[in-house]
C-alpha cells in the first residue's frame, strides 16, 4: 500500500474511469439505466442460484427458500431477455424503496424530537416529501427510471473525483 504522500496511479486511473461513467451516465441515462437492468439481472440470477445451492441447508422449510431462490432466477432470466420488464422493475422497485425508506424516517422521527424540535421538523417534512416523491415515482416509471440512472451517474461522478484527489 502507497503511502498517503505517494502518487497512486491505480486510484487516479479508476477515479478518471469513475468520473467518465458518471458522464456518460448523467448526459445519457438510457444507456446508464440498461446497464443498471443487465447488472441487477446478472445479480438475481447468481443470488437466486448461490440460495438454491447454499442456503436451502440452512433453513427449516426448504419450501419456501427453493420458491423463493426459483423466483429470484426467474426475475433475473426475464430482465435479461426481456428489457422493458427490467426496466419497468427496477423503476418500481426504486419508487417502493423511496417510500419505505421515507415511511421509516417517519416513524424514527418521534426520537429526534426528544433530542431537536428542529431536527424533528426537518424530518417529518423530509420524510413526507420523500413519500410524495415515492408515490409520484410509482405513478411515472420513466421518471423513476431516469433517477436511477441519474443517481448512478452523481455516484460515479464523486467517487471518481475523490479517488483522483486522493491519489494525488
Amino acid at each position: 500500500m502507497n503511502r498517503i504522500n505517494e502518487f497512486d496511479p491505480f486510484s487516479f486511473i479508476v477515479g478518471i474511469l469513475g468520473v467518465i461513467a458518471g458522464v456518460i451516465s448523467v448526459s445519457r441515462p438510457d444507456v446508464a439505466f440498461s446497464t443498471v437492468v443487465l447488472i441487477v439481472a446478472v445479480f438475481s440470477i447468481i443470488r437466486g442460484i448461490f440460495k438454491l445451492t447454499h442456503m436451502t441447508d440452512i433453513f427449516d422449510s426448504k419450501g419456501w427458500i427453493i420458491f423463493n431462490s426459483i423466483l429470484d432466477i426467474l426475475i433475473g432470466v426475464l430482465m435479461l431477455f426481456n428489457g422493458a420488464f427490467g426496466m419497468l422493475y427496477i423503476a418500481i422497485f426504486f419508487a417502493i424503496m423511496f417510500i419505505l425508506d421515507s415511511l421509516t424516517a417517519l416513524s424514527l422521527a418521534k426520537y429526534v424530537k426528544n433530542v431537536s424540535h428542529g431536527y424533528y421538523i426537518m424530518d417529518v417534512i423530509f420524510a413526507i416529501l420523500g413519500v410524495i416523491v415515492g408515490i409520484l415515482l410509482l405513478i411515472s416509471p420513466v421518471a423513476s427510471a431516469l433517477s436511477v440512472a441519474f443517481l448512478v451517474g452523481i455516484f460515479f461522478l464523486v467517487s471518481g473525483i475523490l479517488m483522483i484527489v486522493h491519489s494525488i
